[in-house]
């Protein structure tokens, strides 16, 4: 026992050290966009977090450095942590400093908000000397006209792709260990994270990885800070859109005449299908779009023998096979393209 306990603080004490290690290099690039002046030691810091496992809203920390060693972070209350979020962006500026503290990774699903990212990077990445890869997750639970448009737009920009998968693919694990739910999400880390940390531990040196991640997005992801350390891939982790709007977004994409995803009018993700957060209308959307897709979900509840189903409703697990009496199969998906126009960054 006493072994184990060691094991586990030796572990803990690992993860304290990287992350207060990441927060020293967040510190000393003196980024302009996460500046503020600290209500414990009343002096001016670096804002940033720190990854909790299994908590939604993350602990949030003013650092301090003076460069020859010296590092101090100030943990913040919920109203501190409330109030110093309200002062932080992101800046270009702050971008460019970031790109040039390894080789960076741009992470990109298809969807608009990486796409805008994707093309936001690559243009800011000609003031530096980097080169950018696209990095790709195939969850093998999404459309597979989502990853030739992935590869379209790769191909377009310029951009060299790496495309990650799970080991095994998902309509077969979720047979086994069940249809992943809102307080069960297994499918993100077994799809994308471990993918994505298999990959990236064979990159040799520092590395940065940026993410479409918006405060607009949903209440929680208003709570995260746009520079912080990505403990799974054992690097720091940027936001470099992280303030901007909906209708910042679009405009970004239509300015720059940037290919529409062929999933752009569903309402919902075409990346994975695994079930946490999809409502009966996205199965009927799926139905009329990818009947075979719907057809393996199918197969997925079959496995659990009427003991989870990905619908519930007023307290009733609804079968996704009693949808399709109604279903009407649909045209398949294209990609379009925007109206062109200016393209500045």
């Amino acid at each position: 026992m006493a072994a184990n306990n060691n094991a586990e603080k030796h572990k803990r004490n690992g993860y304290d050290a990287a992350w207060a290690d990441a927060a020293k290099e967040i510190a000393a690039k003196s980024l302009g966009g996460l500046q503020v002046r600290c209500p414990k030691c009343h002096r001016t810091g670096t804002l940033t977090s720190k990854w909790v496992r299994k908590t939604p809203v993350k602990p949030i920390y003013i650092c301090h450095t003076n460069g020859n060693g010296y590092f101090k972070a100030c943990k913040l209350g919920p109203q501190e942590a409330k109030a110093a979020r309200a002062k932080v962006e992101i800046s270009r500026d702050d971008v460019l400093k970031l790109l040039r503290m390894g080789k960076p990774f741009i992470l990109f699903s298809g969807g608009k908000d990486s796409l805008c990212l994707l093309e936001y990077m690559r243009r800011l990445a000609d003031h530096t000397n980097k080169e950018l890869t696209a990095l790709h997750v195939d969850t093998t639970a999404g459309f597979p006209e989502v990853e030739k448009y992935v590869e379209q737009v790769c191909d377009k920009l310029s951009v060299p792709l790496v495309t990650v998968r799970p080991q095994h693919e998902y309509f077969e694990i979720a047979k086994k260990w069940g249809i992943p739910g809102v307080r069960s999400r297994w499918c993100c880390e077994t799809l994308k994270v471990a993918p994505l940390r298999r990959f990236l531990a064979t990159v040799e040196g520092p590395k940065v990885i940026f993410d479409g991640i918006r405060a607009a997005e949903s209440n929680i992801r208003a709570t995260y800070i746009p520079v912080w350390y990505h403990p799974a891939f054992r690097c720091i982790s940027v936001s470099p859109i992280f303030g901007w709007s909906d209708a910042k977004v679009k405009k970004y994409i239509d300015r720059h005449n940037l290919p529409r995803s062929p999933a752009t009018n569903l309402n919902t993700s075409a990346e994975c299908w695994c079930g946490a957060y999809k409502c009966r209308a996205d199965f009927e959307a799926l139905l009329g779009i990818h009947p075979d897709i719907f057809d393996k979900l199918v197969a997925v509840e079959k496995a659990q023998r009427g003991k989870y189903t990905f619908l519930y409703e007023k307290g009733e697990r609804i079968p996704l096979s009693s949808l399709k009496s109604r279903a009407t199969i649909l045209p398949p998906l294209e990609c379009t393209n925007h109206h062109p126009g200016a393209a500045t960054v």
